[in-house]
């Protein structure tokens, strides 16, 4: 009897210590349940990744870094939705929305094609000529006036772009329609090479070399079948083309991605562009892709 009490005694003991273990291991995973039943979100893109592409965009569609509040903002905006399509697209269109956006893309233009022209220049260049045309006469007179009309043009540019009066390509007629930029590229045949080279990216074939000079120089022409007879004629059908359209697609994909298109990604961007008429599309489209963000 004295051996089997402490026995019992024991057992006891040990049911005793593991009913405790199993209800102190119960309430736990109901403090648990209770306390926390909804999970927080599962984050598979890094703060880091959407704050490099905030930058990225700030910096590739107006020209700077955003300031503390703008990041904070847009970061919310992305991070909220763990960067989804639609809410890339809102902060992406925020941006191309600003007037920087328009003062970066007209800066971007005049770099590409009139090495870096600003509207100071511009304004400067008004004056010389009315200054010139105060004491022109005859074909000197009709020269400078006809500078002149251009110049005026080529200032409504960049209010026109802010406004919504004046489209990229108008903006390209008349940045390759001036005095500045025959300066740079003097002579017919060198207008006609620089227009294929700054738009296309490519060297004009025999055929377009030698049409493109007779047009120019008013003589009757095709380019890309289109008929024609001036300079003008010739900037018209240039920039309407639908070489036009992919030339700006691949000049974008340089810029954002570093990359040429794929065929694939040449048409189906170009059409976009030929359909829609917006350039804010087709930049939009870029920048919101996983590869610009790089994801």
């Amino acid at each position: 009897m004295s051996t089997f009490i402490p026995i019992l005694f024991n057992m006891k003991k040990l049911l005793f210590l593991f009913s405790v273990l199993v209800i102190s291991s119960c309430t736990k995973i109901e403090d648990l349940l209770i306390g926390g039943n909804t999970l927080p979100p599962d984050y598979t893109i890094e703060n880091t990744t959407i704050e490099n592409y905030i930058n990225k965009l700030y910096i590739s569609t107006i020209g700077r870094e955003p300031t503390d509040t703008e990041f904070s903002t847009d970061f919310d905006i992305l991070r909220s939705t763990n960067l989804s399509q639609s809410n890339r697209e809102i902060v992406i269109d925020g941006l191309l929305n600003k007037a920087e956006y328009y003062n970066n893309l007209f800066k971007l233009e005049c770099e590409h094609l009139l090495l870096g022209l600003d509207t100071a220049d511009i304004n400067q260049n008004i004056h010389v000529l009315n200054v010139l045309i105060s004491t022109a006469q005859g074909l000197e007179l009709i020269y400078f006036e006809d500078a002149l009309e251009k110049m005026l043009k080529l200032q409504e540019v960049l209010p026109g772009l802010g406004n919504g009066t004046i489209s990229n390509m108008e903006m390209h007629k008349r940045m390759v329609n001036n005095n500045f930029y025959d300066e740079i590229n003097m002579g017919t045949e060198n207008f006609v090479v620089s227009m294929f080279q700054s738009f296309m990216q490519r060297y004009p074939t025999l055929s377009e070399l030698e049409n493109g000079k007779l047009m120019v120089n008013d003589n009757n022409a095709s380019v890309f079948f289109v008929p024609g007879n001036g300079k003008e004629d010739f900037i018209n059908i240039f920039i309407e083309s639908d070489e036009y359209y992919t030339g700006q697609t691949n000049i974008l994909f340089n810029r954002y991605l570093f990359r040429d298109p794929t065929s694939e990604e040449s048409v189906n961007y170009s059409l976009d562009y030929i359909n829609s008429q917006e350039y804010k599309l087709l930049q939009r489209r870029i920048l919101s892709t996983n590869e610009f963000i790089g994801l």
